[in-house]
């Protein structure tokens, strides 16, 4: 899928990238998303009950295409691990992205295992894990850097990061799947879900919110207890819905935008008159969203785990 998004990228004429910005609709929907999700990751760190320290960098591996060559040569790289995204507030906004990691630590990512054919993915796992690990642990993690940023006259250079606080939770963009889902750790976004909200950047905060809500309320708990019984599955996307507008309020988005998300993008996607088994309809669920935001503007603070009401 990536290769083809990539490939109909190239004949609307982008051209191998003279300045470290996104060149296309995959890097500016990763780090749109990115960008939320990292607002909302560190909004929230406060409540969340599993915190670590992220730097809002998100890596990228030539593997995962099916024409590595086509895409280094379309973002200018001279490795085959750069930056695939970046997010806006975060301590790594300064780093530009197409940018090609050559050491993160002073480990070269030259030394990985490139990753078998059947398996595109072992690569960009390993070197994400060393990033977000040293972050974790070190508070801090230092990146090797060639291509877009690189001052004049040298072929690399080498750039601090200081990691900050966050909940514990991943996002990524999927382009193998058209929906959203969550599990204790990791958010993964169907790219044809995310298209919906149309780059709107408060329905995409809180299409992310929901799925956050499910990570930190381990709703995967309640669900694999269950063998994912309809009843325990309404509840949890019922929670989810709720509390998705104190995510976005300590994020500072508005909670006014999980009403929208239902009625611009929900009702688009399952249609006007259609009912989700496990979700109910989108005007149900917009309903329940508007109680509990009157909820959350009548507590005197925004400290969900202490407000937050859980479903009976």
């Amino acid at each position: 899928m990536k290769a083809q998004l990539l490939a109909l990228a190239l004949l609307v004429g982008i051209a191998t990238p003279a300045c470290a910005q996104p060149v296309d609709d995959l890097e500016r929907d990763d780090s749109q998303a990115l960008s939320a999700a990292w607002r909302l990751q560190t909004g929230n760190a406060r409540y969340c009950p599993h915190v670590t320290r992220q730097t809002g960098i998100q890596l990228e591996d030539t593997a995962v295409y099916a024409q590595p060559a086509l895409v280094r040569s379309t973002y200018g790289l001279t490795g085959d691990i750069y930056i695939g995204a970046i997010a806006a507030t975060g301590p790594g906004a300064a780093v530009p992205v197409n940018a090609t990691v050559m050491a993160i630590d002073g480990r070269r990512m030259s030394a990985l295992p490139a990753p078998d054919h059947d398996a595109p993915f072992t690569r960009w796992h390993t070197a994400q894990a060393m990033l977000d690990d040293d972050a974790a642990r070190d508070g801090h993690v230092d990146l090797t850097l060639s291509g877009p940023g690189a001052r004049p006259g040298t072929e690399t250079r080498t750039v601090h990061i200081v990691a900050v606080p966050a909940c514990k939770v991943t996002v990524k963009v999927d382009d193998q799947q058209s929906y959203a889902s969550a599990n204790r750790e990791e958010i993964r976004l169907g790219r044809h879900y995310l298209d919906a909200a149309h780059g709107d950047p408060d329905l995409i905060a809180a299409l992310i919110a929901h799925e956050m809500a499910h990570a930190v309320l381990d709703h995967q708990t309640q669900l694999e207890a269950s063998n994912k019984a309809m009843a325990v599955v309404r509840r949890t996307e019922h929670e989810a819905d709720r509390l998705s507008v104190w995510l976005l309020a300590n994020a500072g988005y508005p909670p006014e935008a999980a009403i929208a998300l239902q009625a611009q993008v929900i009702a688009r996607l399952i249609g006007p008159f259609n009912i989700d088994l496990t979700h109910g309809g989108w005007h149900s669920r917009a309903a329940r969203i508007e109680h509990e935001i009157a909820t959350l503007k009548a507590a005197p603070d925004a400290d969900w785990p202490k407000r937050f009401v859980r479903e009976p």
